[in-house]
C-alpha cells in the first residue's frame, strides 16, 4: 500500500509540474508573435495585434496578427513603433474590402497626434471578410494611406487552432506524464521482484 502511495503521489508531482509549464509554453508562444505583428511595409513601421472580447468578464487572452477566427466584438491596438511618427497626426479608418474602389467604410477617427505611441480600440465586427485598417496621413493636402493593415476575419483556425483541440504542446505533455507513470510503474515492479 505504500508503495502504491508513492506511485500515486509522484504521478500527481509530475502533473502538477506539467500544468505550469503548458501556461509557461502558451504565454511563451503568446509573447513570441509579436514580431510575427510587425508591418513594415508602410511609410511607417507599426505593431498590430487583434484580440477577441472573451465571454464574461474575462480579459482577452490570445492575441492575432492578420486572421481572426470569428466575427464579434474586437479589441485592436496598433504601437507605433518609429518615434517619428508619434509626432505626425494620424487619421484611421477601417474598411471592408470587395465592396468597390476603396471598400465599405466600417469606421474612422480623425487625425491626431499619438504621443504614447499606443492607438487603442473596439469594433464590432458582423460579417466574415477581408477588411483593411487604413493609418492615414496628409500628404500635399489630402489624407493618403501611409500604412495598411490587413485583417481576415473568419473561418476558425486563426491562432494556430490553439482555441481547441490537441496541439504538439498537449501531446507532449500527455506523452510525458505517461512516461513518468511508466518509470514509477516499473520501478514499482522492479522493488515487488526484488523483496
Amino acid at each position: 500500500m505504500n508503495r502504491m502511495f508513492e506511485w500515486a503521489a509522484g504521478l500527481a508531482c509530475a502533473m502538477l509540474v506539467a500544468v505550469p509549464v503548458h501556461a509557461q509554453l502558451m504565454l511563451a508562444h503568446e509573447g513570441h508573435h509579436s514580431g510575427d505583428c510587425a508591418i513594415k511595409t508602410g511609410a511607417f513601421p507599426v505593431a498590430f495585434s487583434a484580440y477577441e472580447k472573451p465571454k464574461g468578464d474575462l480579459p482577452p487572452t490570445h492575441a492575432y496578427c492578420d486572421h481572426v477566427p470569428e466575427t464579434g466584438e474586437l479589441y485592436f491596438t496598433v504601437d507605433l513603433t518609429d518615434l517619428e511618427s508619434r509626432e505626425i497626426p494620424i487619421a484611421m479608418r477601417l474598411v471592408m474590402e470587395g465592396h468597390g474602389e476603396g471598400g465599405h467604410e466600417i469606421m474612422s477617427v480623425p487625425a491626431k497626434q499619438y504621443p504614447s505611441g499606443s492607438i487603442t480600440f473596439t469594433v464590432n465586427l458582423d460579417e466574415l471578410g477581408q477588411y483593411a485598417l487604413l493609418l492615414e496621413t496628409e500628404q500635399a493636402g489630402k489624407m493618403a494611406t501611409a500604412v495598411r493593415i490587413p485583417i481576415h476575419v473568419g473561418e476558425g483556425g486563426g491562432h494556430d487552432g490553439h482555441g481547441s483541440g490537441f496541439g504538439a504542446t498537449e501531446i507532449a505533455l500527455l506523452l510525458g506524464v505517461g512516461g513518468i507513470a511508466a518509470y514509477f510503474l516499473l520501478r514499482r515492479r522492479t522493488s515487488a521482484k526484488a523483496s
